[in-house]
């Protein structure tokens, strides 16, 4: 009998055990399929004047380490009272950061706009926890628009563990808030439906606070603020259920779970609590008590979110709670070191960033004026990026002054929002459910397609392709790939880096057997990806506050400036040549001036005859000897006999300024060529170049335009182009410093560190005007540690 009961016994456990790992398991599968990914922008600034530019640096995370898993970063820029888009940029990964720069038109309207920022992993997850950053722009004037007597309020009940139950006390955080989305601070009483006064309520912080209530079955409740006639209504309280209570603790929380006896599908039999889909505790129950107590240690956790949840032996969910761990082993020692301070116009400032320790990693720093700042402390930082908004999807008001103090108001603030703000990476619910994977995407810019016979669709199969990529708005950025189709002539290439417009052309490389082909891109990695969508988003409008007479001064400026009209100036110039003009858009540096003889193809066509420019020039320049053996070319060229012991020399040869192989040149169309240009001899080439060099350039940009090949081209846009910081140096001229009303002095995005206690130096000239800097620093070690100072310095 003793025995069977042991096995029993052991057979209950294990069943137990077996429905606690379900849900782990299940956390494991999320941790592995969709891996959570975080991003910070650190911004040069919090608010802006319409016209001027918005510069960042973004940091990636993944379970509290960089990450570097994803190599696009996607932003939207957001008009945040409508939710319209007003453009989107991308911009490339590389060493787990990525920068940035937005353009605000002169025309932008004053209000508050938006940030989105996600990778291309976050979106095809449909993550709805993308960086947010909402900012000021000071620009036009909207229509006033007339404001109601009484503004709206909103009013939102949660009771702790998710739900009131009958005859179980229960406490009921709430957060009252207005139409604009912001917090609003509030007072009133809670009354049962016969109109009984229950408690009172009284916010505690941007418009949150707390009251404990025991619902009586049958009774509705409603919420009356004092001076307003609206009833705000409580959940409806349901008979069966627990209740979750949570409370901040030395060692980290206190627990409590209440509930009624007797009915086993409503009674705790274990709790986990999990951060970043990692399991971090797992607590399990026996008996069948009305009341559970005990402490959860998070002493050697990690900081952020953790999500407490309680389990039924069945494996359903019962309540639910979020808690904040704050260990601050995340962060990373730093100080600012004032070295040379002036505030004088152009003046130079000095100072040092010191970090401790042994440190690798990278930062950033922006230096502004404090003095054109809504906030005199940031509302936003890295550690709040990455440690609590990052997994919150609501609005989080000033999410820095939560880690403004270790004051227990604060501490208490904190954990009513943990209660406040909705949280829901996942559903316990899809437990069952057999869940995507979400692969990693195509590195970079990823290129696919279908290539075909011309004005068919006969597949350009099993062959080989020269893609020649030129950009429009950069003549020195091209590059060459060659392709091979497969057996239904598709064709694929990975980790390009492309800016702005570029020119597309492919081509068939088989010489004289080349045909003309058609070519179909696919959706490329950078465009392809799905788009989160908009109307998670919390709108966010202007408050009424007071606007400084200098940011309508700077906006004045900046709009006459871009409207101001120059006197004529009459210059007299000599008319340069079409041959000077394409040697001065084509040849850079040495390649640049005479050569023994120049050929310009771009206005000419009489290349447009030959297969590729070998053949062409055997018949063009004399004194050139051309061999070839398919697509095995040899140049030999003199302007006198050849008396060497080696024999004739061959040319050196360069495309687009790059030495290369004839092999390759002769598989570009002879069309396509635009200049030509022939040394004797050439100091760019090994050994002097000793049998003469030959520089050949590929048309670029409009010269395309009029080109009949064999080739196939395409216009690309890749990822966006950042403005490059102009920060003038006032040692070397003092020209325009009275009209020099920078906001931000000085914006460094990148700055690598891997040293012990290294000491970083930075200087700056100050503008016409600024009587206090303020100082962001902002990175990442490459062990997770955050690094983040702010500090104001004034006269």
């Amino acid at each position: 009998m003793k025995i069977k009961l042991l096995l029993i016994l052991f057979c209950f456990v294990a069943f137990l055990n077996a429905k606690s790992q379900s849900a782990t398991e299940f956390l494991d599968r999320l941790s592995s399929q969709f891996p959570i990914q975080k991003i910070h922008l650190h911004t040069d600034r919090e608010n802006y004047v319409a016209g001027q530019t918005v510069w960042f640096k973004a940091y990636f995370s993944t379970d509290y380490l960089p990450d570097t898993m994803s190599t696009s970063l996607h932003t939207e820029l957001i008009e945040a009272s409508t939710l319209r888009v007003i453009k989107k940029y991308s911009h490339p990964i590389f060493f787990g950061a990525a920068t940035g720069s937005i353009d605000i038109a002169d025309s932008t309207h004053t209000g508050y706009y938006l940030l989105r920022s996600y990778t291309s992993e976050m979106a095809a997850a449909n993550n709805e926890f993308a960086f947010k950053q909402y900012f000021f722009v000071f620009g036009k004037e909207k229509e006033t628009v007339a404001m109601p007597k009484q503004e709206n309020i909103s009013l939102d009940f949660f009771p702790e563990g998710g739900n009131l139950i009958n005859d179980l006390s229960t406490t009921v955080a709430f957060k009252g808030y207005t139409t604009n989305g912001m917090p609003v601070n509030i007072k009133g009483n809670i009354y049962n439906q016969k109109g009984v006064k229950i408690t009172t309520i009284s916010s505690v912080h941007d418009g949150m606070g707390m009251f404990d209530i025991t619902p009586a079955a049958g009774e509705q409740y409603y919420a009356l603020l004092d001076g307003r006639t609206e009833h705000y209504s409580l959940p409806a309280a349901i008979d069966k259920g627990i209740v979750l209570t949570v409370i901040p603790h030395p060692q980290g929380s206190f627990f409590e779970i209440k509930q009624k006896t007797g009915d086993e599908a409503f009674n705790a039999s274990y709790m986990i609590g999990q951060m970043q889909h990692h399991v971090v505790f797992k607590k399990n129950f026996s008996g069948n008590n009305a009341s559970i107590e005990g402490v959860v240690n998070t002493a050697a956790l990690h900081s952020g979110i953790m999500q407490i949840t309680v389990f039924n032996k069945n494996g359903v969910p019962l309540a639910e709670r979020l808690c904040f761990v704050n260990n601050k082993e995340y962060i990373q020692p730093i100080s600012l070191l004032t070295d040379t301070i002036n505030f004088s116009a152009g003046a130079k400032n000095k100072f040092s960033i010191l970090l401790k320790d042994t440190v690798q990693g990278q930062l950033s720093v922006a230096i502004t004026d404090s003095e054109m700042d809504i906030n005199t402390v940031r509302q936003q930082n890295i550690i709040t990026s990455l440690l609590l908004s990052s997994d919150l999807k609501g609005y989080v008001h000033n999410a820095a002054w939560y880690f403004s103090s270790d004051e227990d108001s604060v501490k208490n603030s904190l954990d009513l929002l943990m209660m406040t703000n909705g949280w829901r990476r996942f559903k316990w619910t899809d437990n069952t459910k057999i869940l995507p994977v979400v692969k990693k995407q195509d590195p970079f810019i990823t290129l696919n397609g279908s290539a075909f016979l011309k004005g068919t669709k006969k597949t350009f199969a099993d062959k080989q392709l020269l893609l020649m990529i030129n950009s429009i708005t950069n003549k020195k950025a091209r590059s060459n790939h060659f392709l091979q189709t497969d057996k239904e002539g598709k064709f694929r290439i990975d980790s390009l880096v492309l800016f702005d417009k570029n020119r597309l052309l492919f081509t068939d490389v088989r010489g004289k057997k080349s045909q003309y082909i058609d070519i179909e891109l696919n959706a490329d990695s950078i465009t392809s990806f799905a788009k989160l969508p908009l109307q998670n988003l919390q709108r966010v409008s202007m408050p009424a506050y007071r606007i400084p007479a200098i940011w309508k001064m700077d906006y004045d400026a900046i709009v006459k400036a871009n409207g101001l009209l120059l006197d004529e100036v009459k210059v007299k110039i000599i008319k340069k040549t079409p041959m000077q003009i394409v040697d001065e858009n084509y040849t850079t540096g040495m390649f640049s001036g005479d050569a023994v003889k120049a050929v310009d193809l771009v206005n000419s066509d009489e290349a447009s005859t030959y297969m590729n420019i070998f053949d062409y020039l055997q018949t063009r320049v004399n004194g050139l000897t051309v061999t070839s053996d398919g697509l095995d070319y040899g140049l030999i060229y003199r302007q006198g006999p050849s008396i060497s012991s080696m024999g004739n020399i061959p040319m050196t040869i360069f495309l687009d300024e790059v030495e290369t192989d004839a092999a390759v040149v002769a598989t570009i169309p002879a069309n396509q060529i635009a200049l030509l240009k022939i040394y004797s001899s050439f100091v760019g080439g090994w050994g002097n170049a000793a049998g003469g060099a030959i520089a050949i350039y590929t048309k670029k940009g409009a010269d395309y335009v009029s080109s009949t090949s064999l080739a196939n081209i395409k216009v690309y846009n890749g990822y966006s182009i950042t403005k490059e910081f102009y920060a003038p140096d006032y040692k070397i001229s003092a020209d325009g410093l009275a009209a020099d009303n920078r906001t931000t002095l000085d914006w460094r995005p990148t700055i690598f560190v891997s040293n012990i206690n290294p000491r970083i130096p930075i200087s700056f000239y100050n503008n016409s005007r600024s009587k206090s800097f303020k100082v962001i620093v902002e990175g990442m070690t490459n062990t997770g540690k955050l690094i983040w100072v702010e500090k104001i310095i004034a006269q």
